[in-house]
């Protein structure tokens, strides 16, 4: 320990922090590559940061459909995994099943990319496993919500947290290459990572420099003198409908 009390192994996490945010700010840890190095501390490995609500489902729902792999993501395998019938036809995207509980088709446009493809199959998936009633007759701000959720879940499934491979850095190229994406897909996956990352650390830093709280008053360990006067003012406290609440020494 030293002279402030804080031992050796502290003060190596407290600096390699404080070098850790300095390369957030000047733009060199994640940018233009996210470079997830995830710290290490002896032989114990710290998570990047924990995946949200929606995109922890997101990564539930395909690993439990046992997509564990990018190449794997092809909407036509991605289909078969989930029970629906995909197509193309030269128009726009879309979805539809016959009754609430029936058969769910995903009929997506022939004309566009395959990265373009991926996203919309993506899309109409989540509307469909996520998502009930018809648009048309829906309230504007709840078509929106719908469509923000769907949005998002698309953005996970494209380029899921499980297929990440945090041990080697990614720019927009390869993540376009590695996840058959479009470059505004990429990048925008890129930002949402790197905004992830920099908050998990952020939290992992507070945690190590903030200080213990003090220990709780313990009135049993005072003289008799400052037990009385306590519980006297407890007394009139409570009489008044009030309460005492002692959080550091008198």
């Amino acid at each position: 320990m030293d002279e402030h009390g804080m031992s050796f192994q502290m003060m190596k996490k407290k600096r390699y922090y404080n070098n850790a945010f300095y390369n957030l700010f000047t733009g060199f840890f994640f940018c233009p590559k996210i470079r997830t190095n995830v710290p290490y501390f002896g032989d114990d490995h710290m998570s990047p940061y924990d995946p949200p609500i929606v995109e922890k489902w997101v990564t539930d729902r395909l690993t439990a459909a046992d997509i564990l792999y990018p190449d794997q993501l092809e909407p036509e395998h991605v289909a078969e995994a989930f029970g629906v019938d995909y197509s193309l036809w030269n128009g726009i995207t879309f979805s539809y099943r016959v009754n609430p509980d029936g058969q769910l088709y995903i009929v997506d446009n022939a004309k566009t990319s395959n990265p373009e493809r991926r996203f919309h199959f993506f899309h109409e998936l989540a509307h469909a496993l996520r998502h009930a009633g018809d648009q048309r007759d829906m309230v504007e701000t709840f078509r929106q919500a719908q469509e923000w959720d769907a949005n998002l879940c698309a953005m996970y499934a494209a380029v899921p947290f499980h297929m990440i491979d945090f041990s080697r850095p990614y720019n927009v190229q390869s993540i376009m290459e590695t996840f058959t994406v479009t470059k505004s897909m990429a990048t925008k996956r890129i930002h949402d990572i790197r905004a992830k990352i920099y908050w998990e650390s952020r939290r992992q830093y507070e945690e190590m420099v903030c200080e213990p709280a003090p220990p709780a008053y313990d009135l049993s360990e005072k003289s008799p003198e400052t037990q009385r006067i306590m519980n006297q003012l407890k007394n009139q406290l409570e009489r008044k409908g009030e309460r005492l609440e002692i959080h550091d020494l008198l």
